[in-house]
């Protein structure tokens, strides 16, 4: 016997299912300071948020939503090249104000949000690891709970002032275990377990144009050397420096050692555009995270272009900005093959990068 359900129940159904989804949302709203119609780019810090998504501004105004299963540290990728942490938890609506002056951002709504703008302000006037560590561990003490600590970790220690390790798993071990747990703490203990010194971003995740997830480690033949340029388009030194390295790669056609270039454009179609006007046949990977980005942090490079030559195992052993330098470290490390070398890839232009 076939029963009829209402069709007033139905909608009825569909409404409550929608209103609990609409409560369980993130939403942000914000405005850019005499703003247009730009675009802010949003990544995730860790795997909780593993894919970029774009804010389309209308006149300076902008609103944006997603459904995070937990707290979820989310990167913004402003008009003018600045990044912006937004916490996004559940049920929560937030507010961001970007003046269009490059004066501070003001981030408020949820206890994330509020507690990362008041540590902030606090950390405004720091100037050393020791004053950003203290001021992390006061916050860690007060609340080991508190979801911003691992991103601060990140921002204040790993990338601002390239804290010592022993700094680091200090911070990390008065934390409540939830909090030891997140997935960006959980890949930087497994590289310091892999490498006291920190220096080869082993858990770098890359993906390819079609979605295809890479790790660093397992770039290029793992039997040879790595030759990494990291550089930017925005650069006047970039595309020469892209040209220099063609140059040294030429020279040593027959000596065992692999070549990319990773680029931190936060702006992928000009990215695009720079690498269009060259013919160069290794690959390209760009990183829309700019100065946030595990190779800059793990490598600890301070200004682009710069070459970076990694080991069989992916450590760094040499690092310059200095193409001579590159030349004679290259001479003095790199090793013939057995038979000269017969290149069959082709150019692959279109890959991003995220960790």
């Amino acid at each position: 016997m076939r029963i009829k359900v209402p069709a007033v129940f139905l909608v009825i159904v569909v409404f409550v299912i929608a209103a609990c989804g609409h409560r369980n949302a993130f939403t942000l709203r914000g405005t850019i300071q005499d703003g247009g119609n730009d675009s802010i780019l949003v990544v995730g810090l860790d795997s909780r948020f593993e894919r970029t998504d774009t804010i389309r501004c209308n006149r300076g105004q902008f609103k944006w939503s997603f459904n995070p299963d937990t707290v979820t540290t989310l990167i913004l990728i402003l008009p003018d090249g600045r990044r912006q942490p937004v916490f996004a938890e559940k049920g929560v609506v937030s507010t961001l104000f970007i003046p269009s002056d490059n004066s501070q951002t003001k981030l408020s709504g949820g206890y994330c949000n509020d507690s990362y703008q008041s540590f902030y302000l606090a950390s405004f006037q720091d100037t050393c690891v020791e004053q950003a560590a203290a001021r992390i561990d006061s916050m860690i003490t007060q609340d080991p709970f508190n979801e911003i600590t691992p991103y601060l970790i990140y921002d204040q220690l790993v990338l601002k002032y390239h804290a010592e390790q022993s700094v680091i798993e200090k911070l990390v071990s008065r934390m409540s275990g939830n909090m030891q747990d997140a997935p960006f703490l959980v890949s930087l203990k497994a590289e310091f377990s892999e490498s006291p010194s920190a220096s080869a971003p082993t858990l770098y995740n890359l993906f390819d144009s079609a979605g295809v997830r890479h790790q660093f480690a397992n770039i290029g033949d793992l039997s040879e050397k790595l030759l990494v340029l990291v550089w930017s388009s925005w650069h006047d030194e970039g595309l020469l420096a892209r040209q220099e390295m063609a140059k040294l790669r030429n020279r040593y056609v027959d000596y065992r050692f692999s070549v990319i270039d990773v680029s931190i454009d936060v702006n992928r179609d000009r990215w695009v555009e720079a690498i269009s006007k060259d013919s160069l046949s290794w690959v390209s990977y760009n990183d829309p995270k700019g100065w946030y980005s595990r190779i800059v942090s793990t490598a600890k490079i301070k200004k682009v272009p710069v070459y970076v030559l990694y080991n069989e195992s992916r450590r760094v052993i040499f690092k310059t900005d200095n193409r001579f330098e590159l030349d004679q470290e290259l001479s003095r490390v790199l090793t013939k093959k057995d038979s000269p070398r017969i290149d069959s890839d082709k150019p692959l232009k279109f890959r991003t990068v995220y960790d």
